[in-house]
């Protein structure tokens, strides 16, 4: 394979091709970094008008670093994942406390901020610095199985590891972070898990697995995880125009530090006549959550918070509760 011309057919495409995403009007460190948190796990449908809403909430990392964690948790509510708000928080924390607030240019110190691993880096380092850091994510790795004719699951971490040193040899010095938004392009638009579209693909005539008629089979099919059923009986207890709510700890499951209705047996209370029920999932778990009208039987744990029932969306940030509110 001729590097150098795929290299050259590659950013060709993506100059012409290439969608227009917010993150990629004025590419700074801080709205490259925004954009790469969000759109980890989360598509880019869904990404857009939230991460529009958040930098208008916090158009500088200072504002972020400067805001109470429920006030950014609000702003990140139905992303899921919130780990990742939290870790965003801490880490302009950490870029004001310990680089005087201004990102960092340099792989190590962008890799030590919370939240942050080696593809994060790599988008930061090469879209907003232009420095030539490679990235690895679900795309690249499948263009570069067809590309290349390798055959692994795109989520064996042996296989991934694999993917690294060939990253780093494709990256060039000129246009490094276009070169990365190039393989991600072509991995979400054209040579996508399902059917990819090799007759507009602009490396097609590169592509090993397209010249062997292997690219559907590549990478390897993932072997399939059953879901974890969970259910929930969760409580609705309201008392002169407030509702009680329960903040989940570290200990949790699922949804740790996040403010959500009280499950049956945290609280003191009798459960009454069915509400609604929802359905949900959160990563490989399947949740079947019921809402009951109760009566608090006893005092209010420490760990809850009677709120005006008005003001209850600003505590309750997952989607899973906002399938259950309609009805109240």
């Amino acid at each position: 394979m001729n590097e150098r011309r795929l290299r050259a057919d590659l950013l060709r495409w993506y100059g012409r091709a290439k969608r227009d995403l917010p993150w990629r009007r004025n590419p700074t460190p801080y709205r490259v970094w925004v954009s790469e948190i969000m759109l980890q796990q989360t598509t880019v449908a869904a990404v857009t008008p939230k991460y529009l809403a958040f930098l208008r909430r916090f158009p500088t990392l200072a504002s972020l670093a400067s805001a109470t964690e429920d006030a950014v948790l609000k702003q990140w509510a139905g992303l899921g994942y919130y780990s990742r708000a939290r870790n965003l928080r801490r880490a302009a924390q950490a870029v004001v406390a310990e680089h005087s607030g201004r990102f960092p240019a340099d792989f190590d110190a962008v890799l030590a901020l919370p939240g942050i691993g080696r593809y994060t880096a790599g988008a930061i380092l090469s879209i907003a610095f232009q420095k030539p850091y490679p990235l690895v994510d679900g795309n690249v790795i499948r263009v570069f199985t067809r590309l290349f004719c390798l055959k692994g699951r795109a989520k064996d971490p042996a296989f991934v590891k694999k993917m690294w040193p060939l990253a780093q040899r494709l990256v060039p010095a000129a246009l490094p972070g276009d070169w990365n938004q190039a393989l991600m392009e072509l991995g979400a638009t054209v040579c996508t898990p399902d059917s990819p579209s090799c007759g507009a693909c602009p490396v097609a005539k590169h592509c090993v697995a397209f010249r062997k008629g292997l690219q559907d089979g590549l990478p390897l099919p993932e072997i399939r995880r059953e879901p974890v059923p969970v259910h929930w009986s969760c409580l609705w207890i309201e008392k002169n125009g407030k509702v009680l709510l329960w903040r989940r700890s570290d200990k949790e499951r699922l949804l740790k530090n996040l403010w959500g209705l009280p499950e049956a047996g945290r609280v003191e209370a009798t459960p009454g006549r069915m509400l609604a029920m929802t359905w949900h999932s959160i990563t490989h778990h399947a949740l079947t959550v019921e809402l009951r009208e109760a009566a608090l039987a006893g005092g209010a744990p420490p760990e809850s918070k009677w709120v005006p029932r008005g003001a209850i969306r600003d505590y309750l940030v997952s989607s899973l509760w906002l399938k259950l509110l309609p009805s109240r």
